[in-house]
């Protein structure tokens, strides 16, 4: 069966053409990545951009500890993506976290795009932790901040087939 160019396309190629497409005009697509620590915000950067910007981790707390934005130019189009700490980890209170994040983006960005929201794919039922993040997200932002919010399911490549 034969593939359309998009299908063959990498993910980064995926959601660059997509928010492209619905940017209303923008010259600058901003996105705010968030999440629980170890659900893979800074990989699905690495995978949004098309290359490695973004340190990985591999540990029982979060690698990322502050709000990093991230360009990348696509078409002319400016992608600004802001990476964020790991919200429920255990070296850090939320509400700390979500106040450096408040701040930096009320400081530094105008207006969102898109949120995505990293949920992880391999796990078998979402755990309280992951609804009491985005409860605190909500609280923090208000309910709006969920309007052009999409939850990205990570670790697909660990989601085992299912037994019969």
């Amino acid at each position: 069966e034969m593939a359309t160019g998009l299908e063959k396309k990498s993910v980064a190629q995926k959601v660059q053409f997509f928010l492209f497409q619905n940017a209303g005009g923008s010259n600058s697509i901003h996105i705010f990545l968030t999440g629980k620590t170890g659900n893979g915000k800074s990989s699905l950067v690495n995978a949004i951009i098309g290359e490695t910007v973004c340190e990985e981790g591999k540990y029982l707390y979060g690698v990322t500890r502050e709000v990093t934005k991230h360009d990348a130019t696509v078409n002319d189009v400016q992608f600004v993506i802001w990476d964020s700490p790991g919200l429920q980890d255990i070296t850090e209170d939320d509400g700390v976290i979500t106040n450096r994040i408040k701040q930096k983006l009320k400081k530094n960005c105008t207006h969102l795009h898109l949120t995505i929201y990293a949920i992880r794919m391999d796990r078998d039922r979402v755990e309280k932790s992951e609804i009491d993040a985005i409860k605190h997200l909500t609280d923090i932002f208000s309910v709006k901040f969920w309007d052009n919010a999409v939850f990205a399911l990570t670790f697909a490549n660990r989601v085992l087939p299912p037994i019969e």
